[in-house]
């Protein structure tokens, strides 16, 4: 059941900038499942909402995810005490800020406050990181234990191939210790060619790391900044976002 059932929610992870319409003979081919599963999985999940029909046999994305994902907007404690930080941090750096979280096998943007309507950054809220480049994900991944990080790296293989540096595990977990000696990731062009990345991890009450937190800016900006300012600033965000999120946890409120 388990299973069956991975099998369907990984239909939704087809639907990409890139394929954002699939049809049953596609996702049958690219799942290596037959045309019938697959038509049943299209019925499944368009009856919860999750797919909906675009076009005689072709399948997008369906209404339920902006349900949802307006729920997770109000109700997710970590974004509701990373909102107003981030937002306040923005301005007053007049950079954009970025937070990071693990999803599964995958990092995410989870929250995003602009600066600038000028700015240019391809990997705003709801997109997936690159998962071994930019200041965002190196952060995130130094405080990962090793254990963790290579079943992240084995579950990315194909990317870890593409990207110099994160082919062999060792040479990834080496360049990861330095940047969680020094307390900070930074990146120049790692995603966009015009910008650049500083960031660092955010860790729980137990020490388990929660997201990463990072300033994105133009090159010409970065060429200006002083680490020390810009971790000092990355690091008070952080403390005001967990204090924010441990006045928000009610210990005693429903389950």
């Amino acid at each position: 059941m388990s299973s069956s059932l991975s099998r369907m929610l990984a239909v939704l992870d087809l639907f990409t900038n890139d394929t954002p319409i699939w049809s049953a003979e596609s996702i049958a081919t690219r799942l290596d499942c037959s045309v019938p599963t697959a038509y049943r999985y299209l019925r499944e999940l368009g009856d919860a909402g999750l797919l909906r029909g675009a076009a005689a046999g072709q399948y997008v994305l369906g209404n339920k995810i902006i349900e949802l994902d307006y729920q997770l907007r109000v109700g997710d404690p970590l974004l509701q005490a990373a909102s107003r930080p981030m937002r306040d941090l923005a301005q007053q750096s007049e950079c954009d800020v970025a937070l990071i979280a693990l999803s599964s096998h995958h990092l995410l943007t989870i929250h995003y406050e602009s600066s600038q309507p000028e700015m240019r950054a391809s990997y705003g809220r709801g997109r997936r990181m690159p998962t071994f480049r930019g200041a965002m994900s190196l952060a995130l991944l130094s405080a990962l234990g090793k254990p963790a990080l290579r079943k992240l790296h084995a579950a990315n293989a194909e990317e870890a191939r593409d990207t110099p540096g994160a082919e062999d595990f060792e040479v990834l977990n080496t360049q990861l210790k330095d940047i969680r000696k020094a307390g900070f990731a930074t990146s120049v062009g790692a995603l966009d060619t015009q910008n650049a990345g500083f960031a660092i991890p955010i860790f729980d009450s137990e020490n388990n790391v929660l997201a990463s937190l990072g300033f994105v800016m133009s090159l010409q900006r970065f060429e200006m900044i002083e680490n020390q300012r810009a971790l000092g600033r990355l690091r008070q965000c952080a403390q005001e976002i967990l204090l924010a999120l441990s006045s928000s946890t009610d210990p005693a409120g429903p389950i």
